[in-house]
């Protein structure tokens, strides 16, 4: 009898799909787990990690409301509809304030789908 090692997991074409169709579009985007908690980032692409700063490795696996990017600025009221965003089933966008890593301030339009 053959012997297996390790365990390959098998291909998610569904998010393959997502992640061709959007990285054509030169978007900067992540995606999450919705069914752990907090919403765990499982993947992020090039352009979000030079528009914020922060390498794959620093993102993975952080809350998808990226609070890892917040400051002084970032006001309740958006942070509170991005959650709350999260937990609907509807598409939600919304403008807040989000930090560089190295400090510096930005307006981002986050588009909760």
């Amino acid at each position: 009898m053959p012997v297996r090692r390790g365990h390959v997991a098998p291909q998610n074409t569904f998010l393959g799909t997502i992640i061709r169709k959007f990285e054509g579009q030169n978007k900067k985007f992540i995606i999450a787990n919705a069914r752990v908690q907090n919403c765990a980032i499982i993947y992020c692409n090039d352009g979000f990690c030079e528009m914020t700063g922060f390498s794959r490795p620093d993102v993975m696996q952080k809350p998808c409301t990226c609070d890892f990017l917040h400051g002084p600025e970032t006001k309740r009221h958006d942070i509170a509809q991005i959650a709350q965003a999260l937990l609907g089933s509807e598409e939600r966008k919304v403008e807040v304030t989000y930090y560089h890593k190295n400090g510096k301030v930005y307006l981002f339009w986050i588009s909760c789908i």
